[in-house]
């Protein structure tokens, strides 16, 4: 079908479904040469089915139509979509410069999709079964192939190790053995990523997490896989384990250190130097001389040795740390552990660690003591304009999608309780985007933001059915709050996020431009000189 009452390209490109191709319209397809054109490649599995093995049987359709196209254009992107008007996931592939045999594709293409013998001109036949075979066929020679168009491949290799292959365990335990056997990184939830031919070289991935060798630098892996992170952003950090709990650390940022990650990272950095063929088995697994690592027997033992004889000392690791509490990035000499499953640590979190502590880094004073060099005059606002504060501070931070954000009408209008509404960015190609709703409470005069000021949270997080809420406030956030939005929150599964004075201000204070448009530079009232 030629849709026309769609406009999935903003570039206004001739716009076909491959599932959905009348006679004529695939020979119009088939004569393409040059130009570009918009295919729409169905995925009908995703979100009608709860089997993770019907999705990975559509997405390695989808990636291997994909791939196909790829050999006869200048270009191949794909981006998933969602169709509102039918309820359906589908991948829109943006096909630039189609070229000779281009038509022969297409043909092919569509018999796949048609589930049917495809006829053609001059006794040409391409039969559904001899197709069906040619992607079971690309299917099985994967880890050998380099990856033009990588976004679907990505998401089926994510629905095949996070979701299948627990289906494969007792449906298939002999495919599920051998890809095990193949492939030893998935056994720690790992795959080799198909972005991995864009960024010329073998880097893994998780849901969770990505590792790459320590001479790519993180700002390429963000840039190739569209992710809003770049490292000049970041902080210098230090990792602190202390009473069964490991911490990142840096100025005026205190985090969870996801161990139990990067653990798993370091399992999957040893299979990879395995199949690199750069150690020997028995070495692969060596480290002795890893980060976070002290042996009192292998210090001694080493010390005894003459100098030429001695391993290496444990290499000192590196860490950066997203200043929004959402990535840490280590550096161990040899590979980037790139990881997300972390958070900022609340006040009261922070102040136990600190009582632990006691005399211990002035990091985690610093983190302690609120906003760094900045104090903000919130009596100068108004509530709608301490809504649009908020709403430029969502704006700014890297885990929100921009083009999805909304403020829902005028400051203490009848908006069910959503101030603001924002999509989170997925962690991986294919991820679940999530739906938060935040409410912005300008707070006058002194106090805090206690539980009575914040109502009805229950029933507004099911109506709306979020998968994250936050609390955005001018003014210290009490106890009752914590306690109420700690029970309401976790009892639905729904994720949580608080901006205190604390936080808003330590954002501005990283965001001189934002600050000065609602404080005005140096104090001077931004306002000043408006005539009403």
């Amino acid at each position: 079908m030629l849709v026309t009452d769609i406009d999935p390209d903003p570039a206004g490109c001739p716009t076909f479904d491959l599932s959905d191709l009348e006679p004529a319209e695939l020979d119009q397809l088939a004569k393409t040469i040059g130009g570009s054109v918009v295919l729409i490649v169905p995925v009908p599995s995703i979100g009608s089915s709860n089997s993770h093995i019907d999705i990975c049987d559509d997405l390695i359709e989808a990636s291997w139509v994909a791939e196909c196209i790829a050999t006869v254009a200048a270009s191949v992107t794909a981006r998933e979509d969602y169709d509102r008007t039918a309820y359906r996931t589908r991948y829109l592939l943006s096909v630039k410069e189609p070229r000779p045999g281009f038509g022969l594709v297409i043909r092919k293409c569509a018999t796949l999709f048609a589930r049917e013998d495809e006829e053609f001109g001059e006794g040409g036949i391409y039969r559904y079964d001899a197709v069906r075979g040619e992607v079971l066929d690309y299917e099985d020679e994967l880890h050998r192939r380099t990856c033009r168009v990588p976004e679907i491949l990505e998401s089926y290799y994510a629905n095949l190790v996070g979701g299948a292959y627990s289906e494969f365990r007792s449906e298939a335990p002999e495919r599920y053995a051998d890809d095990l056997a193949r492939h030893p990184e998935r056994r720690v939830e790992f795959w080799k990523s198909a972005f991995s031919g864009r960024l010329g070289t073998a880097c893994y991935t998780s849901c969770d997490s990505w590792l790459i060798p320590a001479d790519i630098e993180p700002d390429t892996l963000f840039e190739a896989t569209h992710q809003k992170y770049r490292t000049e952003e970041f902080l210098e950090g230090q990792i602190l384990t202390i009473a069964n709990a490991s911490y990142a650390v840096a100025d005026g940022v205190m985090m969870h250190f996801p161990m139990s990650l990067y653990f798993k990272s370091r399992v999957c950095a040893s299979f990879a130097v395995l199949e690199h063929g750069e150690s020997w088995p028995s070495e692969s697994f060596d480290w002795s001389d890893a980060s976070f690592t002290h042996s009192p027997y292998w210090h001694m033992r080493r010390s005894g040795l003459p100098e030429i004889m001695r391993a290496p000392d444990p290499r000192d690791a590196a860490c950066l740390v997203d200043s929004n509490g959402s990535l840490v990035i280590i550096n161990d000499g040899k590979f980037r552990h790139i990881l997300y499953d972390t958070k900022l640590l609340p006040p009261g979190d922070v102040a136990s660690l600190h009582s632990t502590l006691m005399d211990t880094s002035e990091l985690i004073a610093t983190g302690m003591g609120g906003s760094p060099a900045v104090t903000c005059d919130w009596a100068t606002l108004t509530d709608e304009l301490f809504e649009q504060l908020c709403y430029d501070v969502i704006l700014a931070h890297p885990r929100f999608d921009p083009d999805t954000i909304r403020k829902h009408g005028k400051s203490r209008s009848r908006d069910g309780g959503r101030d603001i509404e924002v999509f989170d960015m997925p962690r991986h190609t294919g991820g679940i985007r999530r739906k938060w709703i935040f409410q912005c409470k300008l707070v006058r005069g002194g106090g805090s933001l206690s539980a009575t000021k914040v109502l009805d949270i229950g029933d507004m997080l099911d109506h709306y059915g979020v998968g994250g809420f936050g609390v955005m406030t001018s003014a210290p956030i009490d106890a009752t709050l914590y306690d109420k939005l700690d029970s309401v929150c976790d009892r639905r599964g729904v994720e949580k996020l608080t901006f205190s004075v604390l936080e808003l201000e330590r954002a501005l204070a990283r965001n001189p431009v934002l600050k000065d448009r609602y404080f005005g530079a140096d104090g001077v009232d931004p306002t000043a000189g408006a005539s009403s």
